[in-house]
């Protein structure tokens, strides 16, 4: 009897896998092409429109704009304006994930806990963190622990309440049968909990590494602390345009490169949330 090889046999599933596992395998680009021509698009279309139909000394050309953003980065000062940006930005998000996600697992997995605390959350979640700014001003003067406070505290919501919902949207299926193999606790929170949560956390991280570059440079303008928002004060007040629409141009790009980290970590650490995707795709 002649034995027959898994594609002679069915020579349509090999394929039809081998092209899901492609798929699956597949990397995605470094950049996005058709952004990246729209975007060259539209700052073709500015040039024009401030070369012959708006002509201001307080709108500069883009071609301008990108010389002072060269001269700043090759003379080093808005590569220096930026690191302090990005080290307070850093320090607050970094505090923020490591008080919010413990709180966010302890209230997630303990309802009497998190309605002790209810009330405290509700009232505090909705305040406006730039309107905290004269009061941190006020009890932690001017200067970069004023700065990461504020961005710890505008930071935290995204990220505790991600991790509660992820924490307390458990497979409960999942939690009783870790229960009924005799794991502890801890067992419990670190095998079942915490990977559940992830995905939820690993968003939250996302949504709050936006919300503290915004405050970091809004603190950064209005105490003129240092940092790119610093920057931006001084170029507008000595009317030099094009460095200070630099300097908002890099923070523009510095809050791309801190998504595009963050997901590629997300995608690293959180690997089987892309797995699944891939997997849907291929069905």
């Amino acid at each position: 009897m002649t034995l027959l090889k898994a594609e002679d046999r069915a020579p349509g599933v090999g394929a039809a896998a081998s092209r899901r596992t492609g798929r699956g395998r597949r990397t995605r680009p470094l950049f996005n092409v058709r952004g990246l021509m729209f975007a060259a698009g539209l700052l073709l279309l500015l040039e024009a429109l401030t070369t012959w139909v708006v002509k201001s000394a307080y709108v500069p050309r883009p071609s301008q704009v990108g010389a002072a953003l060269y001269t700043g980065i090759v003379s080093g000062d808005l590569l220096a304006d930026a690191g302090q940006t990005f080290a307070t930005f850093g320090a607050g998000l970094l505090i923020a994930i490591v008080v919010a996600v413990p709180v966010g697992v302890l209230l997630g997995a303990s309802a009497t806990a998190f309605n002790s605390v209810k009330l405290i959350i509700e009232f505090l979640r909705p305040l406006p963190s730039v309107a905290l700014i004269p009061f941190g001003i006020l009890i932690l003067g001017v200067g970069d622990t004023t700065t990461i406070a504020l961005t710890v505290y505008a930071a935290s919501w995204p990220i505790l309440f991600n991790t509660y919902y992820g924490v307390r949207d458990a497979d409960p299926v999942a939690v009783d049968t870790a229960r009924n193999f005799g794991l502890g606790r801890a067992a419990v929170l670190r095998r079942v909990l915490l990977p559940s949560a992830a995905v939820n956390i690993a968003a939250g991280v996302r949504i709050s590494g936006a919300i503290a570059l915004v405050l970091t440079v809004t603190v950064e303008i209005i105490t003129s602390s240092g940092g790119l928002g610093y920057a931006i004060v001084q170029m507008q007040t000595a009317i030099r345009n094009a460095d200070m629409y630099a300097a908002v141009f890099a923070v523009g790009l510095l809050g791309y490169a801190i998504n595009a980290a963050v997901a590629g970590l997300e995608r690293k650490i959180v690997f089987w949330k892309t797995d699944a995707r891939d997997g849907g795709a291929g069905r």
